[in-house]
């Protein structure tokens, strides 16, 4: 009877080493860069863009390995209906400074993470009646679902900056509001494009928020947004003034009407209340770049 257990127990030690030498195998067969190059056409991932990626890594000596680790995370965000897009662009971003690949991993995995939170937002608003007729005053060459990536992307980039999911969530709530007629799908996306690139970034989100948001309201358009970053910070800079100040300016000539063109002059030149650098808001002066 002993005789036979041990039998039993070698016959099931064996099946069991089987196994464990079987099952890397498989799981290795399951990750040939053939079948994962199948994935990628599977999920929606454009087979010429997968050539052009793959051409221009074997270009710069990346080995297969490296090329899938690449391929894994685009095909995710893929699967997951994000813009895959974003994946390639860090990675070309990351080679031209001579980043290894390896050490890109985890930013890759941020990414895809950050995408998830902005895509929740951004589907939330895209799903409202109001937000339905806002894209009828369409400005924009995007589809709809093109105009969605892209939204997506900036909300990425903008919660990679660390500004917060809620002043992003307001801001595109605020396109339902009555008085937002004047601004365009544009407008924005610029917008959420340039938040983190306002003094301070971050830390005024909030208040950079609604700095743009009275400003699309006044009639700038997508362009002249794109221009507020650099007007902003160089009025600060003539100026001399702290952030909050510059912020508060603006935010008067706003007010009083001054077209887009007129405003963009005035901060360029340093003039933050609308007249000379002197003329300062509330007659705030103090350490500049503080608030």
């Amino acid at each position: 009877m002993k005789t036979k257990y041990r039998y039993i127990s070698k016959g099931a030690m064996i099946l069991g080493l089987a196994l464990i030498l079987l099952f890397p195998v498989e799981i290795l067969a399951q990750e040939t860069l053939s079948e994962l190059l199948d994935q990628a056409t599977a999920s929606g991932i454009d087979q010429d863009r997968i050539t052009e990626v793959q051409n221009r890594l074997e270009s710069r000596g990346l080995s297969e390995e490296e090329f899938m680790t690449i391929l894994r995370p685009a095909i995710e965000m893929a699967d997951d209906k994000l813009p895959y897009e974003m994946i390639f662009e860090k990675v070309f971003e990351g080679l031209s400074k001579g980043v290894p690949v390896q050490r890109m991993t985890p930013v890759l995995s941020l990414i895809r993470e950050n995408s998830l939170k902005s895509a929740q937002l951004v589907d939330q608003w895209m799903a409202k009646p109001e937000v339905d007729q806002f894209f009828e005053r369409g400005d924009s060459r995007l589809s709809k679902s093109q105009y969605r990536n892209e939204m997506v992307k900036a909300g990425s980039m903008a919660i990679a900056q660390n500004v917060d999911e809620e002043v992003l969530r307001e801001t595109l709530n605020s396109v339902g509001d009555g008085n937002m007629e004047r601004v365009r799908p544009s407008g924005i996306l610029a917008a959420i494009n340039i938040l983190s690139d306002l003094p301070n970034g971050a830390a005024s989100a909030s208040e950079n928020a609604r700095i743009v948001l009275k400003a699309l309201q006044s009639g700038f358009e997508a362009g002249d947004i794109q221009k507020l970053p650099a007007a902003m910070n160089m009025a600060q800079r003539r100026s001399q003034l702290p952030a909050a100040a510059v912020g508060e300016g603006l935010m008067q000539q706003l007010e009083r009407g001054l077209p887009s063109e007129k405003i963009l002059q005035n901060m360029f030149n340093g003039e933050i209340g609308g007249g000379p650098p002197g003329n300062i808001p509330n007659n705030r002066r103090g350490r500049p770049g503080g608030n």
